[in-house]
């Protein structure tokens, strides 16, 4: 899931457009060899994105804390050199500016880094809770989403897997690996949450990729493949109590070694659902294709709770979640990135309303040249190899942020015509960008979607 340009119509100096460009699927990226990373930026007419990188973004926000310091010491100062009746009506005005301000619609804004990716957070309301989120999206990776933690689910299902072990899963882990699944069996393979292994043995977003071996290709996928994943599902009523109990078990270090496939019949009733699940020996869960969309997802369910917000922009990487809405009701801007332009010069442009989910798969950003070819990250599960479908590019618009990132992955695989109707069995919508920089537009995104660079048609 790559880079997008998320626009807001705030900024004046460039055609009324404000640019965020975030570079996902790890937040940094092999080009010709180099290292890059996400960057920031605005959007003129041309569509060409000025870029302030991350050290500057850095800067001006110590820059930004230095003028609010400075600020508030020159509040203090003119305070103390007022008489006390000055004082108290002073303060009395303040308090009553303060309320009429934090009851009306805000904006706040934050860069962090979450999740191996640059987090950008833009927030319309009466609370700032870019913070929250972002404490959000770390609890999610490390106890849920990240193989690299051992206190993580998808952590403790491979190393129950080497066991030959079952895992207890609870109702969010189990929607999202059958969610994955399901991606998987529908695409026919060209999704697959099982190939992390093959993903780390060519090693594109290392520090030394490398073309494998055909027989090292060739032993490694003998391990992968969805239907070696076992997801035993339990119906949802009666399983509130169990879901406690799973949740106890994931983060009780004493139960790592218990069998997980005891009965989970209790009186209760529910919506949650909990599952076990079971891999087969050697094969491993991997669900980093679709983990950025994953945290918009959570970052969605989370902003439901908060009556105080009424619109944001949460890009993680280069998934993208538009939620609610702006307080002049305007759409939101979210421009593509140009597959064969510089970093952050956008092809086109598209207008959404509403809450929805936009991610990004092209073949420009992970890549690393070896004897004059050039291999990307996305990775066909059928071959071993980078995937060759003809696209360059793939953008997907979805209710769903699992698969608006998933989606992305399996369509570039596929291929133009069989995305689309891939697409069609989802109810989604995308943008096809092909080697000849022919643009397809699905029906959906027909009226919503502008050509900005003159090299691509439709």
């Amino acid at each position: 899931m790559l880079s997008t340009v998320v626009l807001s119509n705030e900024n004046q100096t460039c055609r009324g457009w404000e640019a965020h460009t975030s570079t996902g699927g790890g937040g940094c990226h092999l080009a010709n060899g180099r290292l890059h990373r996400s960057l920031f930026g605005a959007i003129n007419e041309k569509g060409e994105v000025k870029i302030v990188k991350d050290n500057q973004v850095l800067t001006m926000k110590k820059q930004i804390l230095s003028i609010i310091m400075a600020g508030c010491l020159l509040l203090s100062m003119t305070a103390c050199s007022s008489d006390k009746g000055n004082m108290k009506l002073a303060s009395e005005q303040t308090t009553a500016d303060a309320s009429i301000e934090t009851s009306s619609p805000q904006e706040y804004s934050k860069t962090d880094f979450v999740m191996s990716t640059v987090l950008s957070e833009k927030i319309y309301g009466t609370k700032d809770v870019t913070t929250e989120i972002k404490e959000e999206l770390d609890k999610l990776e490390k106890n849920q989403l990240s193989w690299r933690e051992d206190s993580s689910v998808v952590s403790k299902i491979n190393a129950d897997a080497q066991k030959g072990m079952k895992t207890k899963l609870d109702s969010d882990m189990t929607s999202w690996v059958e969610d994955s699944l399901e991606l998987a069996k529908r695409s026919n393979g060209a999704f697959d949450p099982t190939i992390g292994r093959l993903t780390r043995l060519w090693n594109i977003e290392g520090d030394n990729p490398k073309v494998p071996s055909k027989q090292e290709i060739k032993n490694t996928l003998e391990d992968t493949g969805y239907t070696k994943i076992h997801l035993e599902k339990v119906e949802s009523q009666n399983t509130a109590n169990t879901k406690k109990n799973v949740d106890k078990d994931i983060k009780d270090n004493t139960a790592k070694n218990k069998e997980t496939s005891e009965d989970t019949s209790q009186n209760t009733n529910t919506n949650e659902s909990v599952s076990s699940i079971y891999i087969g020996d050697k094969c491993t869960l991997d669900l980093g294709a679709v983990g950025k969309g994953i945290a918009c997802d959570v970052v969605q369910d989370y902003l439901k709770k908060q009556k105080e917000v009424s619109g944001a922009v949460i890009a993680v990487g280069g998934s993208i979640l538009l939620y609610g809405s702006k307080a002049d009701g305007s759409d939101w801007n979210v421009a593509v990135q140009n597959p064969r332009g510089q970093d952050g010069e956008a092809m086109g442009v598209l207008s959404l309303s509403g809450t929805t989910n936009v991610s990004t798969s092209g073949d420009y950003e992970k890549y690393f040249m070896q004897d004059g070819k050039r291999y990307h990250h996305i990775l066909d599960p059928s071959t071993g190899y980078p995937a060759d479908s003809g696209l360059i590019s793939v953008t997907i618009v979805s209710d769903s942020g699992l698969l608006s990132d998933g989606l992305s992955t399996a369509c570039f695989v596929l291929g133009k015509e069989k995305g689309e109707k891939l697409l069609e069995t989802y109810g989604a919508e995308g943008v096809f960008i092909d080697q000849n920089k022919k643009v397809t537009v699905t029906k959906g995104l027909k009226d919503k979607f502008t050509i900005l660079n003159k090299e691509y048609k439709q």
